[in-house]
């Protein structure tokens, strides 16, 4: 018998760690403001970036293409057709600007959180395998659990960190809806950035799926500070149908007075993605006090 525990963002966040997306834009938001401009979310709903990852799906490319750099005209361009590669050039330049900018912003931030100020809340036992979504070495540095018995679907903070959005991505671009094939290789070269940005969720689970698969006669799943997102489903299920009989117990945040209750929504999401009813039971991360009591 044994205990998988899947952990999340919401995890760190209990054990007092500045992950939050907002800390990101409270530190960069400043310096990434010519490139955000460009992703439709961030000027709309998600102005303070709570969903960052995702929100970069929603890449304007038509907007950058038009105004990341000066456009030539037509009449311009029959005088010298040079500047339509100079403007080709100009246009993967500032693509490989935004990229570079964006994801070193981010791996940095990642990189900064110092989870040595983290409060140690709870004592996991010693048999429990993780599988971690989240970038940071919590679990090794405060909770001192063995490198070997987590699994960083997402790789970690100075290693591979793959972030992204799960959102229909491609790189091609349909040109003739705007009737300028001279521009074809510049609005190409713009449209790959929400290529670059997709999460390959697929790959990453066939990669990892021998291990998701392979943690013995699991009979408790611990879900902790995990949002369920839409994006991670693949690898519920892909855990749900490794163990059928496991029953699953998740914790997360509440606070009714805010009318913040993530138990319920994510209670719900996990039942949405193949959890039977009866098998899961939602409460308060504040219960695994009592779960994994430190006395």
């Amino acid at each position: 018998m044994s205990t998988l525990v899947i952990i999340g963002n919401g995890f760190d966040i209990w054990n007092r760690l500045p992950t939050s997306y907002w800390y990101f834009y409270d530190q960069y938001n400043r310096s990434l403001e010519d490139h955000i401009q460009y992703f439709d979310d961030f000027c709309d709903e998600d102005a303070e970036w709570t969903n960052f990852e995702e929100s970069l799906g929603s890449f304007n490319h038509d907007n950058f293409h038009d105004n990341a750099a000066w456009q030539p005209s037509l009449e311009e361009m029959a005088d010298d057709h040079t500047l339509l590669y100079g403007f080709e050039d100009e246009i993967s330049n500032k693509r490989e600007e935004l990229v570079d900018d964006i994801t070193n912003a981010f791996k940095e931030w990642i990189g900064s959180v110092d989870v040595s100020v983290a409060t140690r809340l709870i004592e996991f036992p010693s048999d429990f395998k993780f599988v971690n979504f989240n970038y940071t070495t919590t679990l090794q540095d405060v909770y001192g659990i063995h490198d070997d018995d987590i699994l960083h679907i997402h790789g970690k903070v100075r290693r591979n960190i793959i972030f992204g959005h799960g959102r229909g991505a491609s790189s091609t671009v349909n040109t003739s809806s705007r009737d300028e094939p001279w521009f074809e290789e510049s609005q190409r070269s713009a449209s790959s950035v929400s290529g670059v940005f997709h999460k390959p969720v697929d790959a990453i689970l066939e990669r990892n799926r021998a291990q998701l698969e392979g943690y013995g006669s699991v009979t408790d799943i611990f879900v902790i500070g995990h949002s369920v997102n839409d994006i991670d489903l693949p690898y519920f299920q892909c855990i749900l149908n490794a163990y059928p009989n496991a029953e699953w117990k998740n914790f997360n945040y509440i606070d009714l007075d805010n009318d913040i209750d993530a138990v319920t929504e994510t209670h719900h999401k996990l039942v949405r993605a193949g959890v039977p009813e009866h098998k899961l039971t939602s409460s308060s991360s504040e219960d695994l006090r009592m779960i994994f009591s430190m006395a």
